[in-house]
């Protein structure tokens, strides 16, 4: 029994024809193949146009975009006018200069005011020298002066002694006391004194009152010699010192 067959395909319902089969790489042991994740996909996109540049372009193009920048930097600096040249930098450098000569100057003033005072300590020092060197002196003309002091005391108590000696060995004019006024013993006179004409009077009295006698005197002309004893009043008139010699 023939069964009907089904109508074929109209001209436009034919079946569409299948796609082309595209050439697969197995994909390398251990690696996942490419476009097989995101990551590979996004891999495969950016390094197979870089596969395809030559290797010497991989190395000379980075170092011609660096040297371009290099070039392109230096030669915005070499356009630009100089430092030196610009008004700010005359501006500060007229600023810096009258700062520095201001500053000029006060160390100048500065180090004449040290080299004044320089002088003055100088000057003060030499003085203060001088003042000690003199009071140095000063003091060595004290210690003599004061040497000399001591020294002519002992000569004065030493003739102060002599004096008393001497004039506990004379016997002057008037009337004295032998063993009060003068010592008993023997004494010799040059004679006369030259206060008058008479010569030289001695005598012995009683007494030393006015009314007192005379027990024995003498005139002489020339040099005498008497002997007195402890009670005895003794008085001379115009004689010259009569001297103990015994």
């Amino acid at each position: 029994m023939n069964t009907p067959s089904e109508p074929g395909p109209g001209p436009d319902q034919r079946e569409p024809s299948a796609a082309p089969e595209m050439p697969t790489r197995a994909p390398q042991v251990g690696t996942p193949a490419e476009g097989t994740t995101p990551a590979g996909r996004q891999s495969a996109f950016f390094t197979a146009p870089f596969k395809r540049v030559p290797r010497w372009a991989r190395v000379v193009v980075p170092i011609a975009i660096v040297a371009g920048v290099i070039g392109g930097t230096a030669l915005g600096f070499a356009t630009r006018p100089a430092v030196s040249s610009t008004k700010e930098y005359a501006a500060l450098n007229d600023e810096l200069t009258a700062k520095i000569t201001s500053e000029d100057a006060t160390i100048s003033k500065l180090r004449a005011w040290a080299s004044d005072k320089d002088a003055q300590i100088s000057t003060l020092q030499s003085a203060a020298a001088g003042v000690k060197t003199l009071q140095q002196q000063l003091a060595d003309k004290e210690k003599t002066l004061a040497s000399k002091e001591a020294d002519l005391a002992s000569r004065e108590q030493k003739l102060s002694d002599a004096t008393k000696q001497v004039a506990a060995s004379q016997i002057k004019s008037g009337l004295h006391v032998v063993g009060g006024d003068v010592q008993p013993g023997t004494y010799t006179t040059t004679g006369p004194d030259g206060t008058n004409s008479v010569g030289c009077y001695y005598a012995w009295k009683t007494g030393t009152g006015s009314d007192a006698s005379i027990k024995d005197n003498n005139i002489v002309k020339g040099a005498a010699t008497v002997t007195l004893a402890n009670g005895e009043v003794f008085e001379s008139t115009s004689c010259t010192a009569w001297t103990k010699i015994g």
